[in-house]
């Protein structure tokens, strides 16, 4: 059995993780409020990069489908609860990371305008419900903090595994082995 996930794999878990950072720094920007122009720079970059997201969530739903008998074991083998909460948390992730953009998205077009992808409207035609917006936009912001504490408890568990119980769980996503 192989001791690291395949490079593609390894590679959208990173590419991930930077696009779920840069999505959330881009709407923290926004709050700096220097400009109207900058405000809709932050916005437009927060829906773009918000849709790679879900582009690189899909692809790596995908790739975990393809490479299933190549994962590689964890040694020594944890306990299985800690198994079975390792795949729900994946699987929370998962879906959170799908949901929250389709949630965004849902909050633009009930706001009345076009959702763009490198700043070209990809999709439009709702007619404007502004309480359906805010209760979507409200829901996104709870989503995304719950996102927050699970990306924590992932990166916790992986420094927790590396640095305490000494198994490979963290070096099997690593492009290179350090120890």
């Amino acid at each position: 059995m192989q001791e690291k996930y395949p490079r593609i794999q390894i590679f959208f878990h990173w590419l991930s993780l930077l696009f779920i950072i840069l999505t959330y720094l881009s709407v923290k920007l926004k709050s700096l409020d220097l400009t109207y122009d900058w405000h809709q720079l932050m916005m437009s970059t927060h829906f773009t990069l918000g849709i790679c997201v879900w582009l690189v969530v899909i692809i790596r739903i995908g790739l975990r489908h393809l490479y299933l008998s190549k994962t590689p074991a964890i040694t020594p083998t944890p306990p299985v609860w800690q198994t079975k909460l390792a795949h729900y948390v994946h699987l929370a992730l998962y879906l959170v990371f799908i949901l929250l953009p389709i949630l965004g998205s849902l909050t633009v077009l009930n706001k009345g305008f076009a959702v763009s992808f490198l700043g070209f409207p990809i999709l439009s035609g709702f007619t404007a419900n502004p309480g359906l917006a805010h209760t979507l936009k409200e829901i996104h912001e709870t989503l995304a903090n719950g996102a927050l504490i699970l990306i924590a408890l992932h990166a916790i568990a992986a420094l927790y595994h590396h640095y305490i119980v000494k198994d490979n769980t963290l070096l099997r996503m690593m492009l290179h082995k350090s120890k």
